[in-house]
């Protein structure tokens, strides 16, 4: 098992090469008071290097999970420029081939060469060392919670022989519900062979995902049904709806895709290093945490993320003023301005957000900016005619009162008052 001292958390990232951005630091606050980590959040505009970061920190992370640690820009080059010329001596590919060779190798120095990662502690012997207890995933934007059907019970090492390969997370949600029926069975026989610590394991385990689905439908009556006939799990909400993992609405399906995948992980790591209470730390990635999501679940997907997995440091992309004033322990950097703005989130309204740190004129649609614009026309080329103003003005807010709210009113009253 590793600790949160022991794990190698990133605390800043120097960028080398983001297509259009190059060379600049993104610095993680010290939250050591509360936590050895900091969560990081991307913002900026499309186009800024959120999705290009992710998918580096990415192959950074694969490549110390497959075994192949990742290596400066300077040691693969030198230990690449070595081989050339071994291969150009041993006529293994000829001069006239040298150019095509060397291009190849600037494409590879470009995706390995992208980041430098600052991390607490030497990476290299816990991520080698102890990968089978920490948890890491990646979560793309365009993801999918696709469950395949499930016919029979199957064996453990069909997903512990996953838990440290590329294609592990498409797996472990597509093999969700797979999971949660060998957790069935498990618990069946540990009923019948009096086995105490499996069935509060077990027991445990299903409590917790119960738990985590009501926080997500905001029901807290809703209770999982397994039905054995047929190997399904039904939703039973209170509302009387008796859903399926497969029938959900997309926002749901898009948080449940990121749920399925990290609580199939801890589970299979607390198996692994025999500790049921164990929270394993890892790092996690998710670009556009807030996809097909209501605002109401845009808020709620990292504190929810945060308090189930304690101990896990999560990397996100995101363009929703909800989820980046969510949690307190993050780091707020906007790529499009190279600052770090977490100060200016946290406690802030929405419409705020939008304006400071989103970049909107204000805080209204352009609808009502439109109308703004006509009402300062109006008082520019009437600035004498009193009558004339409130006629024009009286038009414009009769041909616009279903769009009209209390706090445009009370906004534009001021720009009139203003120019009187």
């Amino acid at each position: 098992m590793v600790t949160p001292e022991e794990f190698p958390y990133i605390t800043s990232i120097h960028v080398n090469d983001c297509y259009t951005y190059q060379n600049f630091d993104i610095p993680l606050f010290d939250y050591k008071s509360e936590k050895p980590f900091s969560h990081l959040i991307l913002t900026g505009k499309n186009g800024s290097g959120k999705s290009t970061i992710l998918n580096s920190l990415n192959d950074y992370f694969i490549a110390w999970r497959s075994g192949s640690q990742p290596m400066t820009s300077e040691r693969k080059l030198s230990q690449h420029v070595s081989q050339l010329k071994q291969n150009i001596q041993h006529r293994s590919i000829t001069h006239g081939e040298q150019d095509e060779y060397v291009l190849m190798w600037g494409k590879e120095v470009a995706k390995y060469g992208r980041l430098e990662i600052i991390t607490v502690q030497e990476p290299s012997s816990i991520w080698e060392q102890k990968k089978n207890s920490l948890l890491y995933s990646y979560f793309p934007a365009k993801r999918t919670s696709g469950v395949d059907k499930v016919d029979a019970p199957s064996k453990l090492t069909e997903f512990t022989d996953k838990l440290n390969t590329a294609d592990s997370t498409q797996f472990f949600i597509r093999k969700f519900k797979q999971y949660l029926v060998n957790q069935k069975v498990e618990q069946a026989f540990s009923q019948i062979e009096r086995q105490t610590d499996q069935i509060e394991h077990v027991s445990l385990f299903f409590k917790n995902l119960e738990d985590t689905f009501r926080s997500m439908f905001d029901d807290g009556a809703m209770e999982i049904e397994f039905v054995r006939s047929n190997y399904e799990f039904y939703l039973k909400l209170s509302d009387g709806r008796r859903v399926t993992f497969d029938t959900l609405s997309e926002g749901f399906s898009a948080l449940l895709s990121i749920l399925m995948d990290l609580l199939t992980r801890v589970d299979l790591i607390r198996k692994q290093v025999g500790d049921f209470s164990y929270n394993p730390c890892g790092i996690v990635l998710i670009d556009e945490p807030e996809t097909h999501l209501h605002l109401q679940l845009q808020e709620q997907v990292l504190p929810l993320l945060t308090t189930l997995f304690p101990n896990v440091q999560f990397i996100a992309a995101t363009h929703s003023p909800a989820v980046i004033a969510s949690i307190k322990n993050a780091t707020i950097f906007d790529l499009t301005t190279k600052e770090v703005r977490s100060d200016e989130v946290v406690g802030r309204s929405y419409s705020e957000l939008m304006m400071r740190h989103f970049g909107l004129n204000n805080e209204y649609s352009g609808i009502a900016d439109d109308i703004f614009k006509k009402v300062k026309e109006i008082l520019s080329n009437y600035k004498n005619d009193q009558p004339k103003i409130k006629a024009e003005i009286q038009k414009i807010v009769g041909e616009n009162e279903d769009y009209l709210s209390p706090s445009f009113m009370v906004e534009l009253e001021s720009l009139i008052i203003e120019n009187e």
